[in-house]
């Protein structure tokens, strides 16, 4: 089953109003509280003033479609009903745009299931007195579309409108405050004295609970780009709800969550449902408000431990088979570069011994272009061998000789020997040119490593004698390995690009090596002008020149730092894993990494599907609700929740303004924010003077206490609700658009 919305919630104090919930009397009117979000309707009976109520439905204002193709018949779902099914679900439909009601077909379908949960049966008539809810300057075309389908669709004796938000405060008895009511489409500030709404200075905010959601649910998106599965609005409505608080420094705040540490104490973890193990257990924690703090809570201590260390065994595995495998590739292709090397040095002895075209024709024969080409490819070649016996990896052991060969059909003129005696002598020179190849690379072999083995006695000897010497150059060399492997990788980025400047330099020195000639200081017009690179297949070149080479170089590179490192490690007393370069990226890395991954770093597995399927809230906890504060923040060109109120106070002077201050009133299910009250009482209370005192208080039940004020006004006021309320008579004869005014109604009088 899909999670049910967050309105979907009941909480204790719904569970505990079973006994007090109203029934229908003869002489009842019928509350209906019309939020966008969640629709609560109930009785109240008149002249009679009844105990605390709850409504008696209350459910999503929401209508669907759905057809059911096994009957083939057609069905109208409405409340909880419209998200039983994923076809219902993506044909779901509101009533309102934003607060206001503009699907008039909705809001019947709609108001013909409240009627059914409340037990009216009746046909064509609803025998009972209406008193709805509306939004604050609620538009009058709305309001007169509602009258008629109040008269003419359910033919109801009268209608009257109010403002959620007052009634709200009516009910916590507020006869005179500031009230702040945030619902799901909009924010609202309006002065209330003697038990009437100010609508005049009223101020709005273009924020509420559905905005607050989407935001949330971008951020998310945005930090967890490539998370498995889809998170839904409603999922981030119950994150929002659950997590969320307002920070009553907000500048502090951030300031706290600059460090790993901070970061990690405001982390929240919400685990996602995931796989079934193979072993048939289930890790999933569905999300349902109980998320908890720590990451391994479905595993105890002793599973974890062990999986840990099986982790890291695998992962030890892992690597010596990885040491293993790039040693034995290494001794291989030095062997095959040796092997190389000496054929083309035996090539390159027939230059002395054959004319210049059979020589040439010979190095065609075997992929050479040029002369050049061939002294080039050795001399690369030698140059990689020589890396390569440097640092020792791969060195192929050769076989000493017994005995030196002999050719003794080298220095014996042709004209002395028969045909066979010819291709002898041939073979016989090729073999000789061989030999002394690998005599002369088996020279350089034992020359380098004496010259290496008296590096490494002078740098064991300057260790042991001048510690302190040694150890500065040993620092110096490592800056400059590190150096040398971030300005490899930056050239490596820029020549990604071919229209960095790096890309541009090497195409041209590409194409100048790839010229017969190089070109003169000046260029000529027309025919000499260079295409080289105008076709985007050109920039191909870049891969194909891009072989071994490079990879060698940085592999060799990075060889020479982690042999730098350890004898750091090894030798230098004040030089500890803390001053490695991992160490240095991970205290980098390490706030952007708990700002993912939150505190439990070590733990953290990227192929656990238990830690793919969660998500860390941290700044997102109270950055969402900075928005009511400083709506700059998600977009919003308009003033602050305090910025709203300090304006409307200033429009009042002496007591009314002390009143106003001490009584500010917040209400809508968007204030449930915790440490809403306080912020919003420190930051208005530095705008006024000093004898001014700012006093915040919130309504008893955000989500019951707008219905039960409608009730406790139509039992307690009586003769208000009858005088205020349009008549079908007076519908008749003024039209759809009369309205009358009263205390808590939510539109202004011409």
């Amino acid at each position: 089953m899909p999670l049910e919305p967050p309105w979907y919630s009941i909480d204790s104090e719904v569970e505990r109003s079973g006994a007090n919930s109203n029934e229908r009397t003869a002489g009842s009117a019928i509350i209906i509280d019309n939020g966008s979000s969640e629709l609560r309707a109930g009785f109240a009976s008149i002249d009679e003033p009844q105990p605390t109520l709850s409504p008696k439905c209350y459910f999503p204002n929401v209508v669907s479609r759905y057809r059911d193709r096994k009957k083939n018949s057609n069905f109208i779902l409405a409340g909880r009903d419209a998200f039983c099914d994923n076809q219902s679900r993506s044909a779901i439909k509101s009533p309102f745009d934003g607060d206001v009601v503009c699907n008039f077909d909705v809001i019947e379908n709609v108001l013909d299931y409240t009627f059914i949960k409340l037990g009216i049966t009746s046909e064509g008539s609803v025998s009972h007195p209406i008193l709805m809810s509306e939004t604050l300057c609620n538009p009058a075309y709305s309001r007169s579309m509602l009258n008629e389908l109040f008269f003419e669709g359910y033919n109801v004796p009268s209608v009257n409108y109010g403002l959620d938000a007052l009634y709200s405060a009516y009910y916590n008895d507020v006869s005179d405050g500031l009230i702040v009511s945030s619902g799901n489409a909009s924010t609202y500030v309006l002065p209330m004295l003697a038990s009437r709404g100010v609508l005049s200075n009223a101020k709005r905010l273009t924020w509420g609970g559905s905005l607050a959601t989407e935001y949330l649910l971008k951020l998310c998106q945005m930090k967890y780009p490539n998370f498995p599965l889809r998170v839904s609005s409603n999922q981030a409505a119950l994150m929002l709800e659950r997590h969320s608080y307002v920070a009553e420094d907000f500048d502090a705040e951030v300031r706290a969550c600059a460090t790993p540490e901070g970061l990690a104490e405001r982390d929240v973890v919400v685990q996602f449902p995931n796989a079934t193990n193979a072993d048939g257990s289930s890790n999933v924690i569905h999300l349902d408000g109980t998320t908890s703090r720590i990451v391994g809570s479905v595993l105890d201590a002793d599973d974890a431990e062990a999986k840990a260390a099986e982790q890291a065994e695998k992962r030890r595995q892992q690597g010596l088979r990885l040491q293993e495998q790039t040693q034995r590739m290494r001794a291989e292709k030095m062997q095959q570069k040796e092997n190389d090397l000496e054929y083309w040095m035996a090539l390159r002895e027939f230059k002395n011994k054959e004319r210049k075209a059979e020589y040439l024709k010979r190095l065609e024969s075997e992929g050479f272009d040029t002369e050049q080409e061939l002294e080039t490819t050795i001399k690369r070649t030698q140059a990689a061998l020589k890396r390569s016996r440097a640092r020792g990896g791969g060195a192929v052991v050769e076989e000493e000789e017994q005995a030196p060969p002999s050719f003794p059909l080298i220095d014996v003129p042709d004209h002395s020997l028969d045909e066979e005696g010819v291709k002898e002598k041939r073979r016989q020179k090729l073999m000789k040119a061989g030999y002394d190849a690998r005599m002369r690379m088996k020279a350089e072999k034992a020359e380098e490593a004496r010259l290496i083995a008296e590096e490494q006695q002078r740098d064991e000897d300057e260790r042991l004698n001048r510690p302190e010497e040694w150890r500065k150059r040993m620092r110096g060399q490592y800056e400059k390995a590190i150096e040398k492997i971030l300005e490899r990788r930056r050239l490596k980025k820029m020549l990604s690009d071919r229209k960095s400047l790096a890309a541009q330099q090497r195409m041209k020195s590409i194409t100048t090596l790839a010229s017969d000639s190089p070109p003169g200081k000046k260029r000529r017009r027309g025919g000499d002008d260079d295409t080289f690179g105008a076709d985007d297949e050109d920039w191909a070149v870049y891969k194909e020149i891009k072989g071994a080479e490079d990879s060698e170089e940085e592999e060799e590179e990075q060889q020479h730092f982690e042999m730098l490192e350890s004898r750091l490690l090894e030798h230098d007393p004040n030089f500890t894993t803390d001053d490695t370069w991992k160490a240095q990226i991970a205290r980098k890395t390490q706030l952007s990494a708990t700002f993912l991954r939150g505190r439990h770093l070590q733990e953290w597995d990227s192929e656990d599907p238990l830690y793919q399927h969660q998500l860390h809230l941290n700044v997102e906890r109270f950055r969402v609700p900075e928005v009511l504060f400083q709506p700059h923040m998600a977009g919003i060109d308009q003033a602050g929740l305090d910025e709203l109120c300090a304006h409307i106070l200033k429009n009042y002077d002496g007591i009314t303004r002390r009143t106003l201050a001490k009584n500010v009133f917040l209400t809508g299910q968007h204030t449930q924010y915790r440490n809403l009250d306080s912020r919003l009482r420190a930051s208005l209370q530095m705008t006024q003077p000093i004898d001014v005192q700012v006093r915040v208080i919130r309504a008893q039940s955000m989500r019951f206490d707008a219905w039960r004020g409608m009730a406790k006004w139509v039992s307690s006021c009586a003769d208000d609700f009858r005088t205020s309320s349009i008549t079908r008579a007076e519908y008749d004869e003024k039209g759809s658009e009369y309205f009358k005014d009263h205390g808590l109604s939510a539109a202004m009088m011409p």
